[in-house]
């Protein structure tokens, strides 16, 4: 499968587990060689992006971001 594929496809697992009600968040910056070691060792198989899911800290969490309203983001013409 090439990169863009799976991409692709990891964006519809978040979606997938966000409409179920869990936390989820892709990650980047992360190394690669050591996520190899830990999860793949001995395949061909390598990351393309790790992500979490769960229920997380409402704690830590932090509000959603604005949004713009439908009249200050649109104009029917």
């Amino acid at each position: 499968m090439n990169t863009l594929s799976a991409t692709l496809q990891g964006g519809y697992l978040i979606l997938i587990t966000r409409a179920l009600g869990l936390d989820t968040g892709s990650m980047s910056g992360f190394d690669r060689a050591k996520i190899g070691e830990a999860f793949s060792a001995g395949t061909s198989r390598t990351a393309n992006f790790p992500a979490n899911f769960g229920h997380g800290d409402p704690a830590g969490s932090f509000a959603r971001s604005p949004r713009l309203t439908f009249d200050e983001a649109c104009r029917i013409v």
